[in-house]
């Protein structure tokens, strides 16, 4: 049986902490779905005081889930803390007290760490259920642990479908940006100085990470965020999140972006480095689809479909805009 509210049970949705416990309760539910991640970054929206009163509801959840089973093992044996919570209204709130909470050491997080070569993906499940799509030449380290599921994103690309778990936020390291998700369908690119994040499914929190500049963003499906590490700027726009998936089926889709991107993913796929002459080539916005077959017709096929020229070695290929090579 779902513990889920219904629309009844909510408190004012402007509240404080009383509505944040219903969101808490309304977002681990399994049957969460879109419209209801659509409706909590709408209430997010609505005062500063909301997101701030949910961490606390998420975090004070997080207690509770982290002490029942510890309780079951070990309840007469150990030294104990006694204390009450409850919420004042809401799901959350009806007949939950906490009598206890055990004291004891938690074990430390084992850490492993996921590559691909030139060329290659895996598809890999975590513990908990979360799934990755690692895309080439990826490298990413991956923590689970009792308090939060932690992932250093090194370089690359990867597809997260995270399963839910509001006790343990999903959070990703990569550069000078932090993802937190609870669970939720997204893309993480990193390559070359240039990150973002494409939502599929659910709500995706970017945020500075450590002494960096910029703003913190909630993205919902269908919103995408692009970032040039070492600067504060960011740029949100609103994308088919099924072709930036695309990598996955072998096909690069791309909407008005810099051929600098394109390239980066040409070389995350083929040994044979693609190299751009000059930065105006770098610049230019490309749109097109790409499939994955030999590299040679690849890179043909992106100079049939841009201005420029390519060259090529036993070394690689050089593309050139055309005017600077007279064609």
């Amino acid at each position: 049986m779902s513990n889920r509210p219904t629309t009844t049970e909510h408190t004012d949705p402007d509240g404080g902490p009383d509505s944040a416990a219903d969101w808490v309760l309304r977002l681990q539910d399994d049957q969460a779905g879109e419209s209801d991640w659509l409706a909590f970054d709408s209430w997010l929206a609505r005062s500063p005081g909301n997101g701030i009163a949910y961490d606390r509801a998420l975090a004070l959840w997080h207690e509770l889930d982290q002490a029942a089973p510890a309780l079951k093992r070990r309840l007469g044996g150990v030294t104990l803390i006694t204390w009450r919570m409850s919420a004042a209204a809401g799901a959350l709130a009806a007949g939950l007290m906490i009598g206890w909470v055990l004291i004891a050491e938690r074990p430390s997080a084992i850490a492993e760490t996921y590559q691909t070569a030139t060329g290659e993906q895996k598809n890999i499940t975590l513990a908990d259920g979360s799934r990755i799509d690692l895309a080439a030449a990826s490298r990413m380290t991956v923590s689970l642990d009792q308090d939060t599921r932690r992932v250093s994103m090194e370089r690359g690309e990867a597809i997260f479908d995270v399963a839910p778990d509001s006790a343990r936020p999903f959070v990703i390291a990569a550069g000078d940006r932090a993802v937190r998700v609870v669970g939720t369908e997204f893309d993480v690119r990193r390559r070359d100085g240039a990150f973002s994040v494409t939502v599929r499914r659910g709500v995706v929190e970017v945020a500075p990470a450590g002494s960096a500049e910029g703003a913190t963003v909630r993205l919902v499906a269908g919103d995408r965020v692009d970032h040039r590490e070492g600067s504060a700027d960011q740029r949100a726009s609103k994308v088919s999140a099924d072709e930036v998936f695309g990598w996955r089926s072998g096909r690069l889709v791309y909407r008005e972006r810099p051929l600098s991107e394109v390239v980066a993913d040409l070389n995350a796929q083929y040994a044979r480095p693609v190299t751009l002459a000059d930065p105006k080539a770098a610049a230019l916005p490309f749109s097109g689809v790409l499939t994955l077959d030999d590299e040679e017709t690849v890179v043909h096929r992106l100079t049939l479909l841009t201005s420029l020229w390519s060259t090529s070695s036993q070394t690689g290929y050089v593309l050139r805009s055309r005017e600077t090579t007279g064609q």
